[in-house]
């Protein structure tokens, strides 16, 4: 490269130096120049913010002080009419969604098998009662039937013995034997 054309971008390049500088210079003085407008409208700003919020205050408060006796109200209401419905609506649906106590199963196994072994022993009891009953009513009928042979023989009339009439003498012996015969031992 030649010493001219080496000359001409150092011109070149410092030109473009000093046309950047120009402009940074231009700005700074214009900044310089608005800085006090700025000032100015920053004390604008804030003058006016604060004589809006003097103007503000006693109309804000006004408000708040016609609003806070409703809200209480209101408060008050929704607390004696609508919270204990919700408060009864939310206890029924906590029981609802709870786990119901789960009883030991030995418990309920046990109740079972008393139950049925209370059911078997009263059928026990009256099966053997029948049977009881049917005994006692055989041996009756077996008497019955053997009365009138026995009263043959002791001088009665078969159907006084069938009757039930009892043997016995005038002073009342024998009467003993009568009921005795009727039902005999086991």
């Amino acid at each position: 490269m030649s010493v001219l054309s080496r000359k001409r971008e150092a011109e070149a390049e410092a030109e473009d130096t000093r046309a950047r500088a120009q402009l940074l210079a231009r700005s700074m003085v214009l900044a310089r120049a608005a800085a006090p407008m700025v000032k100015t409208a920053g004390m604008a700003a804030r003058d006016g913010a604060r004589s809006a919020a003097t103007w503000a205050a006693p109309r804000v408060n006004g408000a708040r002080a016609w609003t806070a006796p409703r809200i209480e109200q209101s408060g008050l209401a929704i607390r004696d009419t609508i919270a204990p419905k919700i408060s009864e609506t939310l206890t029924a649906t906590a029981r609802r969604v709870d786990v119901p106590p789960v009883p030991p199963v030995v418990e309920v196994t046990a109740r079972r098998r008393r139950w049925l072994k209370v059911g078997a022993g009263t059928a026990l009891l009256a099966a053997v009662g029948a049977a009881a009953v049917v005994v006692v009513l055989r041996r009756r009928n077996d008497a019955i039937d053997k009365a009138p042979e026995e009263a043959v023989e002791a001088g009665i009339s078969p159907q006084a013995a069938q009757d039930g009439q009892l043997r016995g003498g005038a002073d009342g012996s024998g009467a003993e034997e009568n009921v005795t015969s009727n039902f005999p031992a086991t």
